[in-house]
């Protein structure tokens, strides 16, 4: 219930001040499946739930968050699980694979955070080994606009008109790469991803 009430809040106040359209909702198949769009503002994850909006979806985020007391005890009320920046830590993933298995859908932001000029920037490969043991769809999602809505340290700029274009599903099959000595390869996992990012990109700057 509060993942549902924040994200109504959130969706009102989103479309109060900016334009907001969203593409390709149709693409969003059954939960559960993982959604990676890029990063660019702190209006991408409401931009996310809006646009994923007939089911619940539980958000990778910072550990600093957790540290709030109100941030952090809304970020937990609505599922949200702790990523902590710290090197070979692999307790977020764990908790995203076993929230997959109970058929939670997942959103991670290939980046790790946000970019400062709107470029696509290279993906974490901790995102890899999630898509690979996860085995299930991925949703990539690319959103235009939100850099100039609210940038990186900026202030909001209302009336801003934000796309959303979620793509295809991927299926997990299709994103199995091997080393040359036969283990997963994690990095070119995560390359696809972007890859299929960087596709929609093109496309909705074509149209």
């Amino acid at each position: 219930m509060p993942y549902r009430i924040s994200r109504f809040i959130l969706e009102v106040f989103l479309r109060f001040f900016f334009k907001v359209r969203i593409f390709g909702r149709e693409n969003i198949p059954d939960p559960p499946y993982i959604v990676v769009p890029n990063h660019t503002s702190l209006l991408d994850p409401p931009l996310v739930g809006m646009a994923c909006k007939k089911d619940s979806i539980d958000f990778m985020a910072k550990e600093e968050l957790f540290d709030k007391r109100v941030v952090g005890a809304w970020t937990r009320s609505v599922r949200c699980i702790p990523v902590s920046r710290r090197a070979n830590s692999t307790g977020s993933l764990k908790e995203a694979l076993k929230r997959v298995s109970r058929g939670r859908s997942i959103c991670i932001f290939p980046e790790g955070t946000r970019s400062v000029d709107g470029r696509l920037q290279a993906a974490k490969r901790g995102v890899g080994f999630l898509i690979e043991r996860a085995g299930v769809p991925v949703v990539p999602v690319y959103i235009e606009g939100s850099t100039e809505a609210l940038p990186k340290g900026g202030r909001l700029k209302p009336g801003t008109r934000i796309d959303v274009f979620v793509g295809k599903p991927v299926l997990p099959g299709s994103l199995i790469f091997e080393t040359a000595s036969g283990k997963r390869d994690y990095e070119s996992i995560t390359n696809a991803v972007m890859g299929h990012i960087k596709d929609i990109a093109s496309f909705s700057e074509k149209g």
